[in-house]
């Protein structure tokens, strides 16, 4: 059965199909909260390969916890790296296939911030979870303020393996799956940099409790078997305002406003709002400064949701 992923699976959750394995293979720390902002976005509207995904960089420094001047920096190195990135999967087949994340990036520096353009097939990837794609969820804001950079990769693993209380993993399936150096061949080394350090920010600031153990043959060690134990959850009070209130304002990202703003732009019923003769682009600027104010926002609204917006998850 397919899943609404729109009314299961919002903005502030990163879904991915477990087919696609190392998928933060190599990738630096800010590349893979890069990937993090970006796909739910992508997941959650209805844009093609020919539409941007915008990461403001203020934006990335507010989620990630990083300061704002080193963000600019930062988020345009992110860019230039995750171009050069693909995953891999395996058909029924058997057959391996590779395939870019994204097919063109743009670091719009005048604007401090990247759009980044994902393939169809990664589009597809990040939209279809049915019983014959099965797929590992967590919140974002759980993970994007990790700092160690390997936490986020144990971070995946443990919660695509959570069901089953945990996973196990050769040392060399550990090295191709986190795309480890050669410098962790050394044990002792591997386990303080790598392991231990990741698992104990993970245990201290996620949902989860991540603790492992060596598999050995013999007196060596070939593997490691990880427990995942989640943690109790705290007790939430309910809201009490209806999010569907008319008079509501809706809260939008920097990257909301700026996609958003560019698909009403191009909705013939909108037209109304172009001043004399001017183009899509002089339109779209004027809808963004529209959805920033909370009187004119609401004769968007339902422009919004005809474009996937969800204001639930907003």
């Amino acid at each position: 059965m397919d899943l609404d992923i729109k009314k299961h699976y919002p903005k502030d959750w990163m879904v991915l199909q477990n087919r696609v394995v190392e998928c933060f293979r190599g990738m630096s720390l800010d590349e893979k909260r890069l990937f993090i902002m970006a796909t739910p976005l992508a997941r959650t509207t209805k844009i093609s390969s020919n539409d941007p995904i915008f990461i403001s960089s203020s934006e990335f420094a507010k989620e990630c916890g990083i300061d704002l001047s080193t963000a600019y920096t930062a988020l345009e190195l992110a860019t230039d790296r995750l171009f050069t990135r693909f995953f891999g999967y395996t058909t029924a087949e058997g057959n391996r296939v590779k395939i870019r994340w994204v097919n063109k990036v743009i670091y719009l520096a005048g604007q401090g911030g990247t759009e980044l353009y994902f393939t169809d097939e990664v589009l597809l990837l990040l939209r279809t979870f049915d019983a014959l794609n099965p797929y590992t969820k967590y919140k974002k804001e759980v993970v994007l303020r990790l700092k160690k950079d390997y936490s986020l990769d144990f971070y995946h693993l443990a919660k695509k393996h959570q069901t089953m209380g945990g996973f196990q993993i050769t040392l060399d399936e550990l090295f191709e799956q986190l795309g480890l150096p050669e410098s962790y061949q050394d044990l002792s080394n591997l386990k303080k940099r790598v392991i231990n350090s990741s698992l104990d920010e993970i245990t201290t600031n996620t949902d989860i409790d991540l603790s492992y153990e060596n598999i050995k043959r013999g007196r060596s060690v070939v593997g490691f078997k990880f427990t995942v134990k989640e943690k109790p959850k705290p007790k939430l009070i309910a809201s009490t305002r209806d999010p569907n209130t008319v008079d509501m304002f809706f809260e939008m990202s920097d990257s909301q406003i700026n996609m958003f703003g560019n698909q009403l732009s191009k909705l013939p019923e909108l037209g109304k709002y172009a001043v004399g003769n001017e183009g899509y682009e002089a339109l779209a600027s004027r809808l963004k400064d529209m959805l920033k104010d909370p009187e004119k926002q609401k004769l968007l609204v339902p422009h919004l949701k005809k474009l996937g917006f969800n204001p639930k998850s907003s």
